[in-house]
């Protein structure tokens, strides 16, 4: 074999490796299952370039050798496909996950592909985490602190669906106030601080009392590219609380069986 056919064998599989792109096998660590990110997904995509590489390429995304104080800053946006679904994921930490290289789905990037690799590069990308019930009604929590939350908080309260909290806030103000001005200015002020640093957690708490599920943190611009990718990966999603121009289909009542109604009309 001459040197040529080498070369051009060798050029030949590095174009092959070049075209491939990484599919989860296996989530070993927490921090990715927190994501929600699960076995088949496929990366295609890291900080809004599309990603052709092996899993120590990949890795090397997340070795930095700077300051302490940078890397906790550090983070990828990460392109995900699942199914027939493709979204974006903010990671702040090393996700750990045992990979597999597959055939590039996209080699022409459809539109959509193209609009979630660029919507990574937005400088206003925020993180929202999705909530369902077991009827499959969702809702959407912004992870970013509210200054409304460090201002007013019975407001933001309700702003965030959390009656009970609001109306504990209210009643714990005015039980200080009656005792006197200066403890209700107190409690207020700690009522504020302690809201403003707690609030996301607060708010995931609310959640899990309200028997929400956590399914899954998605990286949009705003709320209704959020709640779109949301539905793209489980259509049996409804919002509740849609953003105007969300198109969603309205959930239909399931019909009451023929025995049901029997039993209904024998017990009257």
């Amino acid at each position: 074999m001459s040197q040529e056919e080498i070369e051009a064998g060798a050029e030949a599989k590095d174009q092959d490796i070049a075209d491939k792109v990484l599919e989860i096998k296996k989530v070993v660590g927490g921090y990715g299952k927190n994501l929600g990110i699960r076995k088949a997904d496929v990366i295609i995509g890291v900080d809004g370039d599309a990603f052709f590489g092996t899993s120590k390429e990949f890795n090397d995304y997340f070795d930095t050798d700077e300051d302490d104080d940078i890397a906790q800053s550090h983070k990828l946006v990460l392109t995900i496909k699942r199914e027939e679904a493709v979204f974006n994921v903010i990671c702040h930490q090393k996700i750990s996950c045992k990979f597999e290289q597959a055939e590039n789905p996209y080699p022409n990037p459809s539109e959509w592909v193209q609009q979630a690799l660029a919507m990574a590069k937005h400088d206003e990308l925020a993180e929202y985490l999705i909530y369902y019930d077991n009827k499959k009604n969702a809702e959407l929590l912004l992870r970013s602190k509210s200054l409304l939350a460090m201002v007013v908080p019975p407001f933001w309260f309700l702003n965030q669906r959390m009656p009970e909290a609001m109306v504990a806030s209210v009643l714990g103000g005015l039980a200080t106030l009656t005792v006197h001005w200066s403890l209700a200015v107190i409690y207020y002020v700690i009522l504020c601080l302690y809201v403003g640093r707690e609030q996301l957690n607060m708010a995931m708490n609310f959640m899990s009392y309200k028997r929400m599920i956590y399914m899954q943190s998605i990286a949009a611009i705003n709320e209704l590219q959020a709640q779109i990718a949301a539905l793209a990966i489980d259509s049996d999603l409804y919002f509740q609380r849609p953003v105007e121009g969300l198109l969603q289909e309205k959930k239909r009542r399931k019909k009451k069986s023929k025995t049901a109604s029997l039993n209904t009309v024998t017990e009257q």
